[in-house]
């Protein structure tokens, strides 16, 4: 009988991926210099290098749900790459407009996907049958069952993961360059941006113009953190004035500039690994397209 369930976040970092930000290309223990004559728009051209394909995902998610019929079980996992990314939260500041406060407060702060399910929920409870783990990431004890990338990460490799990725990536190593090693690469980029004195005077700018409202937060941590426990109008209240403050003290361009110093440099030392990445993304996408017709 077949056992049903949408997808979960199985093919993810936190279960089948094991992405070290410290073994990823190019990455030393040292945190990124900032340029001296830094690129704008640099930071764009990160998040679209950060983010995984679309349809190179559809696919690995597609050719997944099709093994896994095969095995019984009617399941389409959730896509590992990050489709979207806004590296400001990364540095502890989400982008937020005016308009989008305006319209749903807070929703781009929150959790994104599904998370891990509850252990007493039917898909908490499919994932934990062996039948359903050896289906996905094959037989065998688990720690055994890990494939590293040349650049010294690792991965669940068997099963529907491994048929899933092969058929769309050729190979792991193709797929975590693809996804979250491009992401974790920029990493020492944001973690020095985040340490920025000029991080710190946008907030201040912020932290005025807030004093003069009903609002008078600290840090726009705080608002969110504050709008989220509150809920309802309230939030909404708290969200727009928020990012009103922002608009008006030119807040998220300077955040952008600080990671535009950043990024520079990082993008600059990554250029071989991006263009490499770009190729398997282009090839992953066009099997893709004719898995899915």
């Amino acid at each position: 009988m077949k056992k049903k369930s949408i997808g979960a976040l199985i093919l993810a970092a936190g279960a089948a991926a094991t992405l070290a930000a410290a073994a990823t290309p190019g990455v030393s223990s040292m945190l990124t210099k900032p340029a001296d004559h830094p690129v704008s728009g640099i930071t764009l051209a990160a998040e679209q290098f950060a983010a995984a394909d679309p349809v190179a995902e559809k696919g690995v998610a597609e050719a997944v749900r099709r093994c896994m019929a095969k095995a019984g079980y009617d399941y389409t996992p959730v896509s590992a790459g990050q489709q979207s990314v806004d590296l400001k939260n990364y540095v502890g500041l989400d982008t937020l407009t005016v308009e989008a406060a305006r319209i749903s407060g807070y929703a781009s702060s929150k959790p994104k996907g599904p998370g891990e399910p509850a252990p007493d929920s039917t898909l908490g409870k499919l994932m934990a049958e062996t039948g359903f783990q050896q289906a996905l990431h094959g037989g065998g004890n688990p720690e055994h069952n890990v494939v590293q990338s040349s650049a010294g990460t690792g991965m669940l490799w068997g099963g529907c993961t491994a048929e899933g990725v092969t058929a769309i990536y050729g190979n792991a190593d193709n797929y975590m360059r693809a996804t979250g090693l491009a992401f974790n690469s920029l990493m020492v980029a944001t973690n020095a941006a985040g340490q920025d004195a000029e991080i710190q005077a946008a907030v201040n700018s912020w932290k005025e113009c807030m004093s003069t409202t009903a609002f008078p937060y600290s840090h726009p941590g705080e608002a969110v953190s504050a709008g989220l426990q509150a809920g309802g109008q309230k939030e909404l209240k708290i969200a727009v004035t928020d990012a009103t403050c922002r608009q008006s003290t030119g807040f998220d361009a300077k955040i952008t500039a600080v990671l535009d110093k950043y990024l520079t440099t990082r993008m600059k030392e990554l250029e071989p690994e991006v263009e490499a990445v770009k190729q398997i993304r282009a090839d992953a996408s066009a099997k893709a397209k004719v898995l899915l017709g």
